[in-house]
């Protein structure tokens, strides 16, 4: 499972921010305490101490952004002053000056230690109030083999090993010459793709044989069209092969009998 890209466990759906105050969340609503279990880097934490950064030990990235916070609020007040107006002609509204520790993308220390570990030496983590973590209930499972909370990188590379068998599985059963999106015949009254250069998914088909029906309402079809033209353009193959042969098929983007 993934939430804005970052990898999450199966077992839980909770999500929350620390229980600090300006955490950028309305006023009681229930968060990450001390005590409370948490995901990080697959394994579940206990949070042990929450921490705010006293404002001269903020690390420098965080100095910066903030820095940026009070540049644009100073910037769109002497904008105000002077009477410009919004893109929407518009006067411009005053906006409240920015309160360091007020500003929830400020730097909190949040000690962690293992759940299954409680003689293991605690881990600092330095986090912004606005992040959310993934939290978990006292009764939890892990991976018998590699302790990872589920789904756990043996899953996902034996779930990502089965998906490729079967792609290729499936590219295999394609007699030569038909569609490589939908497997189908592509017959002469029919509009197809050919894409010059070695076959990338069909190599023993030969050079200028990869080909796809042209057809828009099929989705299998134009998903994978474009699919393999993105393959194809990343190996330069666009470059290395510009123009078709004499009297072949169309290429990328253009549209001709098969």
């Amino acid at each position: 499972m993934s939430r804005n890209g970052e990898w999450t466990t199966s077992q839980s759906r909770s999500f929350k921010r620390l229980a600090v105050p300006h955490n950028g969340y309305r006023e009681g609503v229930p968060g990450v305490e001390v005590g409370s279990i948490v995901v990080l880097e697959r394994q579940a934490w206990r949070v042990l101490e929450i921490r705010e950064k006293p404002e001269d030990l903020w690390p420098a990235n965080y100095e910066k952004a903030w820095q940026g916070v009070v540049s644009r609020w100073v910037e769109h007040e002497a904008a105000r002053a002077a009477g410009e107006l919004t893109p929407w002609g518009t006067p411009m509204a005053a906006q409240p000056e920015p309160v360091r520790s007020k500003w929830y993308y400020r730097p909190v220390n949040v000690v962690l230690q293992l759940v299954d570990q409680p003689k293991s030496k605690p881990r600092h983590v330095v986090t912004a109030p606005a992040y959310e973590w993934q939290t978990l209930p006292e009764h939890f499972v892990v991976c018998r083999v590699c302790h990872e909370l589920p789904p756990c990188r043996h899953v996902e590379t034996e779930e990502t090993v089965n998906r490729e068998v079967e792609k290729a599985e499936r590219l295999m059963a394609i007699p030569r010459g038909a569609c490589l999106g939908c497997g189908e015949a592509i017959t002469s009254r029919m509009k197809a793709i050919r894409f010059p250069g070695p076959n990338l998914w069909r190599p023993d088909w030969g050079l200028d044989s990869a080909v796809f029906h042209a057809r828009r309402s099929r989705e299998e079809c134009s998903t994978a069209a474009w699919r393999y033209e993105e393959q194809w353009k990343a190996q330069g193959l666009d470059k290395l092969n510009p123009e078709l042969p004499e009297g072949g098929s169309s290429g990328p983007g253009g549209q001709q009998a098969a």
